[in-house]
């Protein structure tokens, strides 16, 4: 899930969204590694990696979001 929302693209140039720009990014790439493992052969393990893979993304993905609205003086974190 890559996000291309406006909003986040200008909460990236504001130095108060800093931090939540270089979460989104993160998420980005783990995101990227996490559909990469489903180019192996298909397999419990895969399937196991790629759950945990996305976990992590996911998670990262949380993070940014609430930083990104405690930034933009919304909910605290």
């Amino acid at each position: 899930m890559v996000i291309n929302d406006p909003a986040m693209t200008t909460a990236c140039v504001r130095d108060a969204s800093g931090d939540s720009c270089a979460l989104f990014h993160e998420a980005d790439r783990l995101s990227e590694q996490a559909y990469a493992v489903l180019e192996e052969p298909f397999s419990t393990e895969t399937m196991h990696k790629f759950t945990e893979a996305r976990k992590r993304a996911d998670e990262k993905y949380r993070q940014a979001w609430q930083q990104w609205q405690y930034a933009q003086g919304g909910r605290s974190h």
